[in-house]
């Protein structure tokens, strides 16, 4: 993948002249889409909204992803129907220096290599700018489905107490995840087989085994003793799935006053999706729910931009060095506890529910029910 993508160039610097050209062939592919006009409109309210892929040694565009960068009302109107995706009223768009709440994939004509582009387009989106919107699709198919679930995408949205199921999103925005499952807790292998959970029992155990030995011990030759260190059952594990298949984890350790992360691995048929990027996400958010405030880790030279986009920085006072091989650095991050951290001022029983599951009723209360009297004596 990184081959090809050296192969792509990606701009978003608009000539008005390739337009016409673009859409003709992306609309023997696609069908209808908008104007040229009007999508030369929408460009000039926000560079970002059209991005052009060209080939290496090709002197014009033959490929584009654009999207609709949507306030609140767009978001809504989205949702409702009242956006004119052939016409994008400009009262639901934002200029290049307001924040949106959703990112809209409008249209996505990518043939060939060139596909290889929307990764650098998606890590724009991942921006600060941009990193609180939510990103929202449509897919008519089922190619498109299973490329939404592999690229992250979870199917249905929940807008104004309905579901709607043509909509596909990576939800980002904090009203919209303050309202949804912890990120840590979001597979259910029938309902959302696409997501993260925190490992809990053995099957899951060999599923985490299995990804790091793909990874670390096949790919890279790590050997076993190293990889499989003596740490891993006095840490917490968090798997990811796509489509019910483990595709990646990280290991969480936790000390005094901080946690660290570790062992963040993702196998290799999965790392074009944002699986990375989630398991990160959810593992913070982990931190924050047990109330941590500082997180720590150890980055390989080569991937500390990839942690940087984290709001990691190197430690202070902190020098290189090598185990497995390899040269790592290490790095911190200071984080704010989460506003329903696990406290001494909880109910008793949140606290002895299962490790990731704290915002469900665990098996512990339910047992409570076989004694009535001790229901009466806990009210």
């Amino acid at each position: 993948m990184q081959r090809a993508a050296a192969m792509v160039s990606v701009t978003n610097r608009l000539e008005p002249a390739d337009v016409p050209r673009l859409l003709e062939a992306a609309g023997k592919a696609i069908g209808r889409l908008a104007e040229p006009g009007t999508v030369i409109r929408v460009a000039e309210r926000n560079a970002d909204s059209v991005w052009l892929f060209t080939r290496r040694g090709r002197s014009r565009p033959e490929g584009f992803m654009s999207a609709l960068l949507l306030n609140e009302a767009g978001r809504s109107a989205l949702f409702e129907g009242t956006l004119n995706l052939l016409d994008p009223q400009d009262e639901y768009l934002v200029s290049q220096h307001e924040r949106p709440a959703a990112i809209y994939v409008w249209a996505s004509f990518t043939p060939g290599v060139l596909a290889a582009g929307i990764n650098r387009v998606m890590d724009r989106f991942d921006s600060p700018h941009y990193a609180e919107a939510d990103i929202i699709s449509t897919s008519f198919t089922l190619r498109g489905h299973r490329a939404m679930v592999r690229r992250g995408f979870e199917q249905g949205v929940w807008h104004g107490g309905r579901l709607i199921e043509d909509f596909y999103m990576i939800p980002r925005r904090p009203k919209t995840l303050s309202a949804r499952m912890p990120s840590y807790a979001t597979h259910d292998p029938v309902l959302r087989p696409t997501g993260i959970r925190v490992v809990n029992g053995f099957d899951d155990m060999m599923r985490v085994a299995a990804v790091r030995s793909a990874v670390y011990i096949g790919e890279q030759s790590c050997p076993y003793n190293e990889e499989f260190d003596g740490n891993d059952l006095a840490a917490t594990h968090l798997l990811a799935l796509v489509d019910n298949e483990p595709a990646g984890c990280m290991r969480l350790r936790f000390f005094g006053d901080f946690a660290k992360l570790e062992r963040l691995a993702v196998r290799r048929e999965f790392r074009t999706s944002r699986t990375a990027f989630q398991l990160v996400r959810a593992s913070v958010a982990l931190c924050r729910e047990k109330g941590f405030r500082r997180i720590y880790g150890h980055a390989r030279e080569d991937y500390l931009n990839f942690w940087q986009h984290f709001g990691f920085s190197l430690k202070e006072n902190g020098a290189p060095f090598a185990f497995s091989d390899h040269v790592f650095v290490e790095m911190a991050d200071d984080i704010e506890p989460s506003p329903t951290a696990l406290s001494l001022k909880d109910d008793p029983y949140r606290l002895i529910r299962p490790e990731g599951a704290w915002h469900v009723p665990g098996p512990l209360e339910a047992s409570a029910a076989r004694h009535p009297d001790l229901q009466a004596a806990r009210a």
